[in-house]
């Protein structure tokens, strides 16, 4: 029954997200290589689970969502038992796009296969309520993971890798007892969904005041983005805690992104969207600028109020950018707003590294921050220019 997909679905979306290397993958690289090498690594997972969305998703459109799945976790078993055991540089390259394309097969088809479900049952009024546990799920999985993840690795530090590829296995033999919908979806091509994502773009960008909002939240995205790859973890590092005390400082900032989370319609009623946007913002730049002044507690204080204010940006950037697309393109759309926030990190990673190398990732984090400030100033500029001009024609 398709009932029984759901409730699959909570446990795939456990073991997927529950990722115990998260806070170890830092630590195990820097045994190796330098911060420019690892940013490379990172940005070329990112590239290839980007580059491979579209192709992956007419893949589940013509084999099913359910052998996508299947396909995802045993692609990504395969990198993470192999992850350990090497310290080539090539050899990660691959392993890093293997991650990425796990990535791309799972992203899109799971959640195909869970609006499907209840569609077919006719209980597709019921989507945001399981978008919400799946929510959830996805943030006490990367609390536990997080702190437990720090944890094994200083028990071995190759475990973590271990432990997850035993997940991944066991996600991929549960995933074959999913049932595929019958439903007759809408056959998804290449050039089709190359079609579909520049219209997205287009969205973003149809009108001086969107594209103003755009790049603003483009800008704030990417900050919070590039934190969360390379600077949180680092910075902990930094500041003298070890794998044990970076998990735990993670798995706060999630509890306390889970708590955000909850208020956020209460904060969202309060303040409205505008200033919820300033006040995460300028949390953001404060962690960064503030950063190198700082010792170990009030630094961790800053690291656990940016991962906590991140969940309350996101939130309300998607109510902002959902006013103003239409429905037949709001996925593609809110994807290409997801890639525009990528797009520094993957195109400026080595660059980001070598800079931490040179200097501190706290030192990085100012400079993080002057940049920040400098592009939301333009931004600002060119919107204030426009409001002029739009005056004076009046």
């Amino acid at each position: 029954m398709h009932k029984n997909n759901i409730r699959l679905v909570y446990v795939l979306t456990f073991l997927s997200e529950c990722y115990w290397p998260s806070v170890a993958a830092l630590f195990f690289y820097l045994r190796y290589f330098s911060f420019a090498q690892i940013a490379t690594l990172w940005a070329i997972q990112m590239a290839a689970s980007n580059l491979l969305e579209i192709p992956t998703g007419a893949f589940a459109d013509i084999v099913g969502r359910k052998t996508s799945i299947v396909l995802s976790f045993m692609v990504g078993a395969v990198s993470l038992f192999i992850f350990p055991f090497t310290t080539a540089f090539g050899i990660f390259v691959i392993l890093e796009i293997l991650k990425g394309a796990s990535n791309a097969l799972y992203s899109g088809s799971m959640e195909a296969l869970v609006y499907d479900s209840l569609k077919e049952q006719k209980r597709e009024n019921e989507y945001p309520i399981v978008s919400a546990h799946l929510e959830t799920i996805n943030w006490a999985a990367w609390a536990i993971s997080a702190i437990g993840g720090g944890y094994l690795y200083s028990l071995h530090f190759r475990s973590p890798w271990i432990i997850q590829g035993t997940m991944f296995l066991l996600a991929a033999i549960l995933a074959t007892r999913l049932i595929e919908p019958q439903l007759d979806s809408i056959m998804v091509t290449i050039r089709g969904a190359l079609r579909q994502n520049i219209q997205g773009l287009r969205e973003l960008f149809y009108s001086s005041s969107t594209t103003v909002m755009t790049l603003r939240l483009a800008v704030i995205g990417a900050g919070y983005f590039i934190a969360a790859n390379i600077l949180g973890a680092s910075q902990a590092r930094e500041y003298g805690m070890d794998a044990t005390g970076t998990g735990w400082l993670f798995g706060i900032g999630c509890i306390f992104s889970v708590l955000a989370s909850r208020i956020y319609p209460y904060l969202r009623g309060k303040l409205g969207e505008r200033k919820l946007v300033i006040i995460t913002a300028t949390i953001m730049v404060l962690s960064f600028l503030i950063a190198r002044y700082v010792g170990l507690w009030i630094g961790c204080g800053l690291i656990v109020m940016r991962i906590a204010s991140s969940s309350t940006f996101r939130n309300t950037r998607s109510v902002i950018v959902n006013k103003w697309i239409s429905s037949k393109n709001r996925a593609t759309t809110l994807s290409s707003l997801n890639l525009l926030t990528q797009m520094p990190y993957i195109f400026l990673a080595p660059l980001f590294g070598m800079m931490i190398d040179k200097s501190s990732p706290n030192i990085f984090a100012w400079w993080m921050g002057i940049g920040i400030l400098s592009l939301l100033g333009m931004v600002w500029l060119v919107q204030t220019r426009k409001t002029r001009k739009d005056r004076m024609r009046i």
